[in-house]
């Protein structure tokens, strides 16, 4: 008498269903051979679909040479890549096996439903009999890999003798090796037709198994598979940046995934968001989604203000147009403090031009005094020697800090966003480098791009970018502060931060809450894709929909950390923004002053929920309902 087990759902289970395996090698070659790969085939649907159809082909074409319909998953492989790629490559169907292989290993785990029966039948010699695939060798390394408490003889694999259970053929040929009767046999599957009805009918005792049922549609859209609501609290901060997570994880995904795609060795954060979005890429190496190398990652510490002087070519109308493109009114106090350099030197030139340093100048670059300023040889001389020393400090900061010099080496940067005129900056000193900048989104550029860079946005619909993301661009760049002082300034190969102790001290209070519930939420989204592959441009419609519903109905936590906010714009204005306190009840109860403060809100929808003030939203409908009339008459 000897004990058969099916293997799939039987002796293993999987956390994810059979075809998600698939999927995942197919993403293995999109994300490795991209480049090499036919358009149509740059989607992981079409390429199971494909790999499907020749499953299919293949096991007729068994069937008319006189075997089972089975297939050999190496010869599934070799007609694969014949389609798929542009032209002809080196046999990759051993790499896509062992690929394959690497991440059945990952998602399959011992049913316990299986250990009282190894324990029942402890004296009984046992074998392995399954429709797959993968032979016997495969089947044998991923059983080995969960260190099962049993030994079996051998495996009958379908693939091996291109004979199958639902045919009866593979119970014959194991029973003919071994050399038994039906009646000698007991059979244990998940199977009805195949493990139970089959094998009882050729005389076989069975015992039935519980078969997992797993809803999956191959297709792009499928729904994800995480689910946050089980990390949740009582800490209501923690919970909404929980429900925050979708935003900061698949943005750090996306750069992950076009990193490896275009095999960038390094991605570099911009500070500050940065330190909060290279969380992300940390989290992704610990616990690799991918199944590939995972790019290194790095922080830069940088501003737009200690890049700006650095950049700058010489203290000139056409190099200080650059910034004056950004900023049409500008006091020279704050151009100065954008340049961080000291001012005290250059008073003298101001007094002789009747320049007042406070006053604000609107569109400087046509009032005759600045043009006299920066025709003056001996203050252009003077500023430039300052302009010189600001880009060899940062110069000596790249380079003793980064290991980044102005070679040809390719520099891969990330930060939130909105034009990269930190990349710009770079660009114009880095002169010998093509420096690439992926970025949550960007709106149109201010100023002509330098030839040595290229921008790419994660969010990248227009209507998201100008119609929500617009109205909460401080709301991003608020919940993504790490808490740091921002870069002004580079001395002796170190970068040199100022903090606002208010600001550090709120971030304190409202972001690390709302920071940590995001990076718990984020590491549940990571371990479930691990077992269920989607590629990054997948997930941008769930973030679209998170971003329509924190801008429309945002959380009472949500706005409270909004409001908070200080947060430093010392570049081109040379102060701090802070937003203003509550209105009083009896300002609540004055319409046309609320009125009028709802207009000059950027995002109206916090307005309403900060000031508890919800009968303005029913004005907002109506406006919103008689404009689509308009629209549509």
């Amino acid at each position: 008498m000897i004990i058969s087990f099916d293997i799939w759902d039987t002796i293993i289970k999987r956390k994810c269903h059979p075809e998600e395996t698939k999927l995942y090698t197919a993403k293995y070659i999109v994300l490795k051979y991209e480049n090499q790969l036919k358009e149509n085939y740059k989607n992981i649907y079409e390429i199971l679909k494909l790999r499907n159809a020749i499953e299919v082909e293949e096991c007729k074409k068994n069937k008319e040479m006189g075997k089972d319909e089975e297939c050999r998953i190496l010869e599934v492989f070799q007609k694969l890549q014949k389609e798929i790629f542009k032209g002809e490559i080196q046999d990759i169907s051993e790499e896509l096996l062992r690929e394959e292989i690497k991440q059945e290993k990952k998602v399959i785990f011992i049913n316990p439903e299986i250990l009282p029966i190894f324990e029942k039948y402890k004296d009984l010699k046992k074998y392995c009999i399954s429709d797959f695939y993968m032979g016997a060798e495969a089947l044998k390394e991923l059983l080995d890999s969960l260190d099962l408490p049993v030994k079996f003889e051998k495996i009958y694999s379908s693939a091996d003798y291109l004979l199958n259970k639902r045919t009866g053929n593979l119970f014959k040929k194991a029973e003919e090796e071994i050399g038994i009767k039906p009646k000698e046999h007991i059979h244990v599957g998940d199977n009805q037709f195949s493990d139970i009805e089959m094998a009882k009918s050729l005389g076989i005792e069975t015992i039935k198994m519980t078969k997992t049922e797993f809803n999956f549609i191959p297709e792009k859209g499928r729904k994800f598979e995480f689910d946050l609501s089980s990390i949740k609290k009582e800490d209501k901060l923690f919970n909404t940046g929980v429900d925050l997570a979708p935003l900061l994880y698949f943005f750090g995904y996306s750069i992950v995934e076009y990193a490896i795609k275009n095999n960038i060795p390094k991605v570099y954060y911009f500070t500050r968001e940065g330190e909060t979005f290279i969380k992300i890429h940390e989290l992704i190496q610990e616990n690799n989604p991918f199944g590939v190398p995972i790019p290194e990652c790095d922080t830069l510490e940088v501003s737009r203000m200690a890049t700006f002087s650095a950049s700058m070519k010489e203290f000139s109308i056409l190099e200080l147009l650059r910034l004056w493109s950004q900023y049409r009114k500008q006091s020279v106090q704050a151009l100065f403090k954008t340049l961080a350099i000291d001012r005290k030197p250059y008073e003298v030139f101001l007094e002789k031009y009747e320049i007042n340093a406070k006053e604000d100048i609107i569109e400087p670059w046509f009032d005759i005094r600045i043009q006299k300023l920066c025709a003056d040889q001996e203050f252009v001389e003077k500023i430039n020697q300052d302009l010189k020393r600001k880009r060899q400090e940062l110069l000596a900061y790249f380079e003793k800090r980064k290991g980044i010099t102005n070679n040809e080496q390719p520099m891969f940067v990330v930060d939130i966003g909105w034009r990269g005129t930190i990349q710009d900056n770079l660009a114009h000193i880095f002169t010998n480098k093509k420096i690439d900048g992926y970025y949550l989104t960007l709106y149109d550029f201010y100023n002509l791009q330098p030839e040595n860079t290229h921008k790419i946005s994660f969010i990248d619909d227009k209507d998201i970018r100008d119609n929500e993301v617009s109205d909460m661009i401080t709301l991003l760049e608020w919940i993504y502060n790490p808490g740091t002082a921002s870069v002004i300034e580079y001395q002796q190969g170190e970068a040199i931060r100022k903090a606002k102790t208010e600001e550090m001290a709120i971030v304190k209070q409202y972001i690390k809450p709302l920071q940590q519930g995001m990076i718990e939420g984020a590491k549940i989204i990571n371990e479930s894709m691990k077992y269920h592959p989607y590629q990054a441009e997948e997930a941008k419609q769930c973030v679209y929909d998170l971003i329509k519903s924190i801008k429309n109905n945002p959380s009472k936590e949500l706005i409270e950390a909004y409001y908070s906010m200080v947060f430093n714009d010392t570049f081109g204005s040379a102060e701090y923004v802070e937003k203003e306190k509550k209105l009083s009840t009896i300002e609540k109860l004055n319409i046309l002053k609320c009125r009028n403060k709802l207009r000059e809100e950027t995002w109206k929808e916090a307005f309403i929920v900060y000031h508890n003030i919800g009968y303005m939203k029913a004005l907002l409908n109506v406006k919103s309902t008689i404009r689509k009339i308009l629209r549509k008459g």
